[in-house]
């Protein structure tokens, strides 16, 4: 992956000094890295690629289980249940200031929740622009379009009226410009942002609209990238409704819509983001690190900061690695927490998870690993957590790596780390 440096650079050179230094760009890593320049920090972030946010909802997820039933070791225990929603404010407060309006759970027409292609509606927390769910109720049209993957209307019809019999759905199928057969998501929504091709779309989906139907369309998630707001209300006006995307498997455009809304995000806060620059080395006087090297296309750099965020991820984004039975986190060889006995559930989805999704570092309160003071970790690569069985993925990450990013600000500022 070629070296991007995106903005403009406040650290150049071959060593370069931020006052914190955040490891990864995924969630954890830009919520951590706004956090730390809010705080008042200098920051940097280096990452090898964006995360696997493309594998995401684009929505932020909180917890889907009781609260009193998180182990001790959890994340969400270990900074406080005030501080995560402190941080998942902040997170909302910034992303809109970077034109991604995320709204928050609540009492109210469906806002808490998504509507996912097999129809079900699945809750959230944060959810992603144009993709809050109709009130139950309300009238529902979904429309789809031949050829593209993962998405069926009738699939996603009978999924709502299972969970309602009531309902009051309808739906309908176009062929797109140019009748392809196989249809790529992200494809599609690049298209959708070209306003003659859009204009073509729009005439052949108002054509198979019910005469007098009224209430929400429901949409497959490929309405657009970073122009998503303009092909929603292009195609709201053009079919007189109410739009709302349904949530598809990945790859995940909303996943993507965020990313590059996290990247507007941290280079209008003015945080240096350095994209395909692989961390491969660091440095440890006894319990400070002193300095991290990355490696890229434009050759070794040296980052010598005063604070460092770890949000390299966990198995699925190589911030920790597998060896048979042992797992280790590769750049300062932390300990990693494992289980004991087996890793896997013989059932393919047990209610409480797989032992071995709750692998990763272990860290005192305020998000340190053992034996270290200038170092924090957050997201993915922390222990004691399942963000499938409790549904917190999203949470996790954005109240870790905000958390993180204010506890190395602290400590740069002197200041006692809370």
């Amino acid at each position: 992956m070629t070296e991007v440096i995106m903005g403009t650079p406040r650290f150049r050179g071959r060593v370069r000094r931020p006052q914190v230094l955040v490891i990864g760009g995924g969630l954890a890593g830009m919520a951590a890295a706004l956090a730390a320049r809010q705080a008042g920090a200098t920051v940097a972030v280096v990452s090898e690629g964006a995360g696997v946010l493309e594998l995401a909802s684009g929505c932020i997820d909180r917890l889907a289980v009781p609260e009193g039933s998180l182990p001790p070791e959890h994340p969400y225990r270990l900074i406080g249940m005030a501080a995560v929603d402190e941080e998942l404010a902040a997170f909302q407060k910034a992303m809109g200031a970077a034109g991604y309006p995320l709204a928050a759970d609540g009492p109210g027409a469906g806002g808490s929740h998504v509507i996912t292609a097999l129809g079900s509606r699945r809750r959230t927390h944060l959810v992603a622009p144009g993709m809050a769910a109709p009130p139950p109720g309300e009238p529902l049209w979904i429309v789809g379009f031949r050829g593209l993957r993962d998405f069926h209307p009738a699939v996603v019809a009978a999924g709502l009226r299972r969970s309602d019999p009531a309902a009051d759905v309808a739906w309908g199928e176009v062929e797109l410009p140019g009748a392809p057969e196989d249809v790529h998501p992200v494809a599609l929504a690049r298209q959708l942002e070209d306003e003659a091709y859009r204009r073509q779309v729009i005439e052949r989906v108002a054509a198979v609209r019910p005469q007098g139907r009224g209430g929400a369309a429901l949409l497959p998630a490929v309405l657009g990238l970073s122009g998503a707001a303009a092909v929603r209300r292009a195609l709201a006006e053009g079919l007189g409704m109410r739009v709302v995307e349904v949530l598809l498997p990945p790859p995940s455009v909303p996943g993507l819509r965020l990313a590059d809304a996290l990247r507007r995000a941290v280079q209008r806060a003015g945080v240096d983001l350095a994209l395909g620059a692989r961390a491969v080395e660091a440095r440890r006087e006894g319990g400070r690190v002193r300095h991290v090297v990355t490696r890229g296309p434009g050759g070794r750099i040296t980052y010598e900061a005063e604070a460092y965020v770890l949000a390299t991820g966990g198995l699925m984004g190589n911030g920790l690695t597998a060896e048979g039975r042992s797992v280790r986190e590769p750049l300062f060889d932390l300990p990693v927490s494992a289980p004991d006995g087996e890793w896997a559930d013989p059932r393919f989805l047990p209610a409480e998870g797989h032992p071995f999704v709750r692998v990763g570092v272990a860290v005192d309160g305020r998000l340190r690993p053992p034996g270290y003071t200038n170092l924090f970790v957050c997201g993915r690569a922390l222990a004691g957590y399942d963000p499938y069985a409790e549904g917190s993925g999203g949470g996790v990450a954005v109240a870790t790596g905000g958390a993180a990013g204010r506890e190395a600000a602290r400590l740069v500022a002197g200041g006692e780390p809370r």
